[in-house]
Order: structure tokens, then C-alpha cells, then sequence
């Protein structure tokens, strides 16, 4: 036998031998197990970078809002976050202060940041000639940043109205602790509509106002800063004057004064300045009769002894009447035109306010339990000649209805216009 008929006959036993079997199959079972192993690597890893780069877009994009909010420089902000979040090798594709695509393109109010980055995959890294791509966008707004004039309290039903056919122009926000109704026919104009829930939109509302939903709840800026109402130890309260002429009534040196109530019938009624302490039958203006004061605080309170919170006072005044009142520019009421005692039940009336196209309100209308009401024919814009009021609201419920027209021009940063201006930061996408 040649020795190449000995190597076949040796390679022909080998083959016909199965004792190799099980582990030529073991061989084979594990290389798509290898193959789900490596995979579940490069996702983990995948997952784990794409988090790190959400986390330094996110907070990129929150400093671009807080510079944006403090009137800093935004791109600056941005890549100082980024830099301080470097948790993975990125690229910054884009730093926008007003988003240039997307549901908020031109959006000012919003900061956009993009992020990639490319790395070889552990496993699939073997098998591709290029490293996936990994992006990533967040966007934050500055939600808040126009100063509220009006603020409503209530956290349950629709805190602010402004329905029927009533004309709104208001250099401000106005902002509610819980649903907003902007539906009114007429012409709405504001900084901001806000609202903790939902603002429902209606078809006037100007292209200018900034329209927020799901905001955080605005706090009540007059909360323990005022001193509750205490009518029976500071004076008392037994007059109600019928006034049918002209007068100068109050207290002397800016000092304080209690009325069980003022009907005023007809006649130019000054007020001196200081502060008013008005009972159960509140203040009452006619059609034909003027009410004026500069450096005014009118509180509706009780004056009876013990205190009765059942037989609070109010304002009324018809839709003729000329009411120009102004606040008092320091003390303890500084900024308060009117205040409405605290422990007026909700169920009350509450304040009603209107004027004619003369009448002007300068200051804050504080109604912390009940609603304040622009009512009738009102037109709350100034008298010709005088500057535009800055005219506040900070109640449990605001309504504007029937053809109520207010146009109000609060400065940014000043008086009343700062409440809520602060700005509230957060990621929208």
C-alpha cells in the first residue's frame, strides 16, 4: 500500500468519525450569540451617549433661557453649559435665541441648542465603514418674560374673562392660577395671556400677544405685606354722607378716616389723600357725579363691632360717572388704590368697576377672596391729556365683559407691572 492510499484511507476514518459533532455545532451556535452580545453593547452604549448629550443639550438650552430671561448674552450662556457638561466629545450644530425651524421657528422667546456626535461602536464599529450619527435638539423658553398687570388667584375654575364684546390693550400680562376664557368679539391686546391651565383662544386676540399655557402658578405679591383691615380700633365709623355738590372730604396730613359708606349723587368729590376705611354700604358714584383723589387707598371693610364679615363694603359706580383716583407713592399702601378685606367670603360680590371715556385708575386693585369686574359701558383709557394709567388687578377672579374698553400702558419693571416678570424657565422640547 502506497503511502497515498494511506492518506486517503486515514482522511476517509476521519471523516466517517462523529465524535467532533457536538462541538462543531457548539462553534456555530455561538457565533450569532457573540454577534446579539456585542449588539447589546454598542446599544447600551448608544443609549448611554445620547443621554449624556440630551443632558448637556438640556442645560445648554436652559442658560440660554435664564440669559435670555436676565437680558444676558445668550450664545455665551450656552456654550459656558456646554463646556461645564462636557460628559461626551459633541459638536454644536446650532445655538439659536429664536429658533429658525420647527414649531417655534422665530419664536424670540425660546433658545434652541443641537448637539452630534460620531464614534465608533465597540462590535458593529468591525463592520461599518462610517461611525453612526447621534443628534440631538432641546429647546427652553423664557415663558414669562412680559410683566403681569393682572393675576388671578383662584386655582380651579377660569380665573380671568374677557368675553362679550369688551376692548383690552394692555402694555402687560395678564395671568391666571387656573383657565384663562380670551374669547371676547371685540379687540384684545396684551403682553402676555397666561394661564396655569389653558387659555382659550378667541378669534381677536393681536398676533403680537404672547399666548402661555401650563405656566407655574404666580404667587399673590401683596400676600402678608399688607395689614389686615382694623376699622373698630382706628376710628369711628358713623357716617354715611349723602353728597349732591361739589366737596373736598377726607382725613387731614395724609392720615386715616372711616365712612359707614359715601353715596355721591352729583357734584366734583375730592378726596384728600390718605386712607379710607369704608363700612358695609361701600361707596357709590352716579351717572352725573365726579369722584377724584390722588394718593388714595380705598379699603373695603366692616366697621361694626365685633367685626362682621357678612356686611363687607363695595365700589359701584355707573358707566357715566368720571372716576380719576390714583395710589399713594409710599407707605404702607403704596401702590394700593383699592383693597378689599380679606376676610370678604367668596361669595360676595366683589368690586365692580367702571367710568366713562374721562375716568383713569392708577394703581393696584387688590381683591385677594372675590372677583373684580370691568362692568357696562366702561372705559378705562385716561382723560385726554393725562398719561395712560397703569392699572393693576390682583384678585380671586378678573372679568371684563359687556363694552368695557381698558387700555392700560404699565412700564416694564415698574410698580405692579413687575409682578410676575421674573420669568419662568423651562424645556419645551
Amino acid at each position: 500500500m502506497t503511502r497515498r492510499q494511506t492518506l486517503r484511507r486515514k482522511i476517509a476514518s476521519l471523516l466517517r468519525h462523529t465524535g467532533g459533532n457536538t462541538l462543531a455545532l457548539v462553534g456555530m451556535a455561538m457565533i450569532p450569540m457573540v454577534g446579539t452580545i456585542g449588539l447589546g453593547v454598542d446599544v447600551a452604549q448608544w443609549v448611554v451617549w445620547k443621554r449624556q448629550l440630551h443632558t448637556a443639550a438640556d442645560l445648554g438650552a436652559l442658560a440660554g433661557a435664564r440669559a435670555l430671561a436676565d437680558g444676558h448674552p445668550v450664545k455665551i450662556n450656552v456654550e459656558r453649559s456646554l463646556a461645564q457638561n462636557d460628559l461626551r466629545a459633541f459638536d454644536t450644530d446650532a445655538i439659536e435665541s429664536a429658533p429658525t425651524v420647527g414649531p417655534f421657528k422665530d419664536d424670540d422667546d425660546k433658545v434652541r441648542v443641537v448637539l452630534s456626535t460620531s464614534q465608533p461602536l465597540p462590535f458593529s464599529g468591525m463592520f461599518l465603514k462610517a461611525s453612526p450619527k447621534i443628534t440631538v435638539e432641546a429647546i427652553a423658553e423664557n415663558a414669562k418674560t412680559v410683566p403681569n398687570c393682572v393675576i388671578t388667584l383662584d386655582k380651579s375654575g377660569t380665573g380671568v374673562s374677557i368675553t362679550g364684546s369688551s376692548t383690552v390693550d394692555m402694555n402687560c400680562g395678564l395671568a391666571s392660577n387656573s383657565d384663562f376664557d380670551a374669547t371676547t368679539s371685540d379687540y384684545l391686546k396684551a403682553g402676555a395671556l397666561s394661564a396655569v391651565g389653558t387659555v382659550t383662544q378667541g378669534a381677536n386676540i393681536t398676533g403680537d400677544t404672547k399666548v402661555n399655557d401650563g405656566i407655574n402658578e404666580v404667587s399673590d405679591p401683596f400676600a402678608s405685606k399688607l395689614p389686615m383691615p382694623n376699622a373698630q380700633s382706628s376710628c369711628s365709623p358713623n357716617s354715611y354722607p349723602l353728597i349732591k355738590s361739589s366737596v373736598t372730604i377726607g382725613p387731614t396730613a395724609g392720615g386715616t378716616i372711616c365712612y359707614q359708606g359715601l353715596q355721591i349723587n352729583d357734584g366734583v368729590v375730592t378726596l384728600r389723600p390718605g386712607t379710607y376705611l369704608i363700612g358695609a354700604s361701600g361707596i357709590s358714584v352716579s351717572a352725573k357725579a365726579t369722584l377724584q383723589g390722588t394718593g388714595v387707598t380705598l379699603i373695603f371693610t366692616n366697621t361694626q363691632t365685633p367685626f362682621n364679615s357678612g356686611k363687607i363694603g363695595s365700589f359701584w359706580a355707573n358707566g357715566s360717572a368720571t372716576i380719576n383716583l390714583s395710589a399713594p407713592t409710599s407707605g404702607t399702601y403704596a401702590g394700593v388704590l383699592m383693597y378689599q378685606d380679606p376676610r370678604t367670603p367668596a361669595k360676595n360680590n366683589g368690586l365692580k368697576i367702571t367710568g366713562n371715556s374721562d375716568s383713569s385708575f392708577e394703581g393696584a386693585i387688590y381683591a385677594p377672596t372675590v372677583e373684580v369686574t370691568m362692568i357696562g359701558n366702561s372705559d378705562i383709557s385716561g382723560a385726554a391729556g393725562i398719561e395712560t394709567p397703569c392699572f393693576q388687578i390682583v384678585a380671586l377672579f378678573a372679568t371684563f365683559t359687556g363694552n368695557t374698553s381698558v387700555s392700560n400702558n404699565c412700564p416694564g419693571g415698574g410698580g405692579a407691572a413687575a409682578f410676575g416678570g421674573d420669568g419662568t424657565i423651562r424645556l419645551v422640547s
